[in-house]
């Protein structure tokens, strides 16, 4: 508990329309309460005293002047009687007197502690909440999952009013780990109140590719290499290194099309290493040391030669070939598989 100084209160209330002295015809008795709770976000005078006048007008606006924002659920606020009558002084009421007294008569409580209207809500729910979306994050990855909380969340002192649990999305891009931390929002009445995290200790299991064998970094993969090389297995995610564990389905004979696409190994795979998506990389449509078909045209003339492919190129590369017999090299841009060209 803290007391809030005059010059607190003076700025969270000079935003306050200013009031024209004098205000009252008559009395006004404010009566300071000792303890009060309020439900809502802002604090008014009438929220923490008693006032009686007849004159009604200057009753309600004196009632409607604001102290500041309600303190947050579970930190109450003290507020001394000398800094809201000083507060009260500086907005003119104090220097009209009614039939010779003070406009304004202060009895009631010497402080007056503030604290908002709260409600709990259990760490069990907080978890329960997380769990559940994490499970389903990890049931769209894995065919099972083991999902165990390791902190103990604590009940939370909202605000009252309607609680609703709102889960962090956990990023689709995010791979399954052994400690997993999702956060948790508590909102009250469509409005953010407070985050909280959870971390799980997590497994997740899944079929993927795992090399069998040794498989040299560059090598393509077709389905004569996956036969040989490699085997489909369970394994858990979460203990997958440096990329997204891959299963390469169905495995193509001889002559038959791969079932992976046009991809070659990056680096190095070694036997009970599992098959990554850091692992592979599209293969290129020109390959440095192979031979392409280059297309050189000049204005409706075009002319079509073998030459040496130099660099590895994709579509849209300019990569260096050799023209056969030549010394020097050309510079073609890569249109599809074995083929460049060159234009003026």
């Amino acid at each position: 508990m803290w007391a809030v100084t005059f010059g607190a209160i003076f700025a969270l209330c000079a935003a306050a329309p200013a009031l024209a002295a004098p205000w009252v015809d008559s009395v006004v008795s404010i009566e300071l309460r000792p303890k009060v709770q309020v439900d809502q976000t802002s604090v008014r005078l009438g929220d923490i005293a008693y006032l009686t006048s007849r004159d009604l007008v200057a009753l309600r606006r004196l009632m409607a002047l604001p102290i500041g924002s309600a303190p947050r659920p579970g930190s109450p606020v003290a507020i001394d009687r000398d800094t809201i009558v000083r507060w009260v002084e500086a907005r003119g009421a104090a220097q009209v007197k009614v039939e010779g007294s003070p406009a304004v008569q202060w009895s009631g409580a010497s402080e007056t502690l503030i604290e908002s209207a709260a409600q709990d809500l259990s760490g069990e729910a907080v978890i329960s909440a997380a769990q559940a979306a994490l499970q389903n994050w990890l049931g769209q990855r894995s065919v099972r999952a083991q999902v165990q909380p390791v902190s103990t969340a604590r009940d939370l002192v909202l605000p009252a009013g309607q609680p609703v649990l709102r889960v962090r999305p956990i990023a689709d891009q995010a791979q399954p780990s052994r400690r997993m931390l999702v956060w948790v929002e508590a909102w009250v009445n469509d409005r953010f109140v407070r985050s909280t995290a959870v971390t799980f200790e997590v497994n997740a299991w899944a079929q993927a590719t795992v090399a069998t064998a040794p498989m040299a970094g560059g090598a393509q993969i077709d389905g004569v290499v996956l036969r040989g090389a490699t085997e489909t297995r369970e394994v858990d995610l979460t203990t997958v290194q440096g990329g997204r564990a891959m299963r390469i389905e169905g495995v193509a004979g001889a002559g038959e099309e791969s079932p992976v696409g046009a991809q070659r190994l990056r680096k190095q795979l070694k036997p009970g290493e599992i098959l990554t998506d850091a692992h592979l990389q599209a293969t290129p449509s020109v390959t440095r040391g192979n031979w392409a078909q280059l297309l050189a045209r000049s204005g409706d003339v075009s002319v079509e030669s073998r030459v040496e492919v130099l660099q590895d190129g994709r579509p849209g590369q300019v990569i260096r070939v050799k023209v056969p017999g030549s010394s020097g090299e050309v510079l073609a841009r890569v249109t599809g598989p074995g083929r460049v060209e060159v234009q003026p």
